[in-house]
């Protein structure tokens, strides 16, 4: 996402999802106004989940389709 600025960061191990998404608004705010879904391991991921050292994380901005 553009606001980020990177394509790609790295973060210490978190343990969930709740905890990721809390570091992700502190170091990057102009997230707070962004409506995005976060994709653990290619899946779209629902409710706060445990996080592996492994996981790939992509923040995927909303798209319409056609």
């Amino acid at each position: 996402m553009e606001d980020i600025g990177d394509e790609q960061i790295e973060l210490d191990l978190l343990p969930d999802l709740d905890a990721l998404k809390n570091e992700l608004l502190l170091k990057y705010p102009a997230l707070k106004t962004r409506q995005f879904i976060i994709a653990v391991n290619k899946q779209k991921a629902n409710g706060n989940i445990a996080l592996k050292e492994t996981d790939e994380i992509a923040l995927i901005p909303p798209f319409a389709g056609g």
